[in-house]
């Protein structure tokens, strides 16, 4: 269904009409559509702060219901019946090895045999109903295995407990209707809202999103953890408190910048740095601190203070994690170029600096844990899940993103930054400051294509919208300006 259409489809939603989509394989554009789709319905129900979870447990279902359609459509293509336990147990084993993973490639074998799934929404008195629907019915060995997987998913508190626990390889890491239960728990969406049925023709998931929830705070070991080194965390040094305001003060003398500048050796020569970088491009070679202040000004002052304070910190108090500024240097350029790019001049130089600071929180979680987080990210990237927040907050009991928010409230950042380091995964949630919020979100996600972390159609549409770059050439282009003003800048 074209992207076009959204609009329609949602006044027939808020019409109390029933909606649907019918593929044969959740492409790109069905992607694309659904997440467009889902902000929407969602947004309109005031419930825009479950866009990520419920596109994950979607896709889940979708992905699900695509597999149980290709393995018929395999059995078929090998002159196996799927009905035969002992045929069943020889073509399972090949449908894993050549297929689980790689379901596009049986799209054609899809169509010949009109193995389509349709997902249909309808909003209800009491919620938003979702109906998961394909041609084919559960194998009895299938609906085993799923009784089991949800009666247990039910008792685990966190995901990595289900883990070592559920692991089926039969046909992938069976983790999706886990992955479900806990997501549907920690929203405050009671998992008997979750139904599974079948019969001789048809597989049907029934989710039922109610209109009010009770969330379940998981609480974990690893949280209180966090927690407890969020508390530990030093404030600024007080000369640095006091040049902060000195910069937010509009009736300040440069001269009282100045002499407290000189009283941090370190802080002086990254001023005199920052001030005869190409950035800048002196005339002359600048060796004032008075003049050094004057060239960058008290908006870049203020930045490199928070900056280089909160790197010193983090970097005195937990593992050094070089990537992870990097990271942050080259989405500060981005979201510079974009701000510029498309005329946001007053908020060039604090989108920068939202760039420069927004992966604070996973300093501080790759060091309390390691090893999770990386298992969450590849966990991520294996399934495909837009956003990594969803998974820690369900593994975890807390997300990066909100790490960083609640270190930024402790540091006394600037709101606008506050809520970039907060929403930098989730920008429609934001209220306050969209267009900061939004360029660092862009920025961020633009250099997570580079390294296949993100892809042009995770975008969220309202941000295609807003920077026009609804088609994949326009994401391209943006994309490659990017790269090269940053590229330029390194050299």
């Amino acid at each position: 269904m074209a992207i076009l259409n959204i609009s329609q489809l949602v006044e027939r939603f808020e019409q109390n009409e029933p909606i649907s989509l019918s593929f044969y394989y959740p492409n790109e554009n069905i992607s694309k559509t659904l997440n467009a789709l889902l902000a929407k319905i969602l947004a309109k129900q005031n419930k825009i702060f479950l866009l990520d979870m419920m596109i994950t447990i979607l896709r889940e279902i979708i992905v699900n219901a695509t597999k149980a359609n290709a393995k018929r459509a395999y059995f078929k293509k090998i002159n196996l019946n799927i009905d035969d336990p002992e045929s069943y147990q020889k073509g399972i084993e090949n449908f894993k090895k050549d297929i689980v993973g790689q379901l596009d490639t049986l799209e054609q074998d899809l169509k010949n045999n009109d193995l389509k799934v349709t997902l249909t929404i309808k909003k209800q008195d009491n919620g938003i109903r979702f109906s998961i629907t394909n041609p084919t019915p559960i194998h009895p060995v299938e609906l085993a295995r799923i009784k089991t997987r949800i009666e247990k998913a039910k008792e685990y508190l966190d995901f990595t407990q289900a883990y070592e626990d559920v692991y089926d390889d039969t046909e992938g890491a069976g983790l999706g209707i886990v992955l479900v239960i806990l997501l549907l728990k920690n929203a405050g969406v009671d998992p008997s809202n979750y139904k599974i049925g079948t019969d001789s023709k048809i597989t049907q998931v029934l989710l039922n999103l109610p209109n009010q929830l009770r969330p379940e705070k998981i609480t974990t070991t690893i949280q209180k953890q966090i927690l407890e080194q969020i508390e530990g965390i030093p404030t600024f040094p007080d000369h640095i408190i006091q040049l902060l305001e000195l910069c937010r003060r509009k009736d300040v003398e440069i001269k009282d910048i100045t002499l407290l500048i000189m009283r941090d050796s370190a802080l002086t020569t990254d001023v005199l740095k920052l001030a005869n970088s190409a950035g800048f491009v002196p005339g002359k070679r600048i060796d004032n601190i008075s003049e050094a202040v004057m060239t960058i000004g008290l908006k870049n002052l203020e930045s490199l203070l928070m900056t280089i304070s909160a790197r010193k910190i983090l970097d005195e108090r937990f593992q050094k994690f070089e990537q992870i500024w990097d990271h942050c240097d080259k989405t500060a350029s981005y979201a510079r170029t974009i701000a510029t790019q498309y005329r946001m001049n007053t908020i060039v130089e604090q989108v920068s600096l939202c760039g420069l600071l927004h992966d604070l929180g996973k300093i501080v979680l790759l060091s309390v844990n390691l090893e999770l987080t990386n298992w969450i990210a590849d966990l991520v990237s294996d399934r495909k899940i837009r956003t990594s927040t969803v998974m820690e907050e369900i593994s975890i009991g807390i997300s990066h993103s909100e790490i960083g928010q609640l270190i930024a409230q402790k540091w006394q950042f600037p709101q606008y930054l506050v809520e970039a380091i907060q929403w930098h995964h989730s920008p429609l949630s934001c209220n306050t400051y969209k267009d900061h919020v939004a360029v660092t979100y862009l920025a961020n996600l633009l250099c997570g294509v580079e390294s296949r972390k993100y892809f042009h159609y995770y975008c969220e549409d309202e941000i295609c919208r807003q920077f026009k770059i609804e088609t994949e050439d326009a994401f391209t282009k943006l994309h490659k300006l990017c790269m090269d003003t940053y590229n330029k800048i390194a050299q």
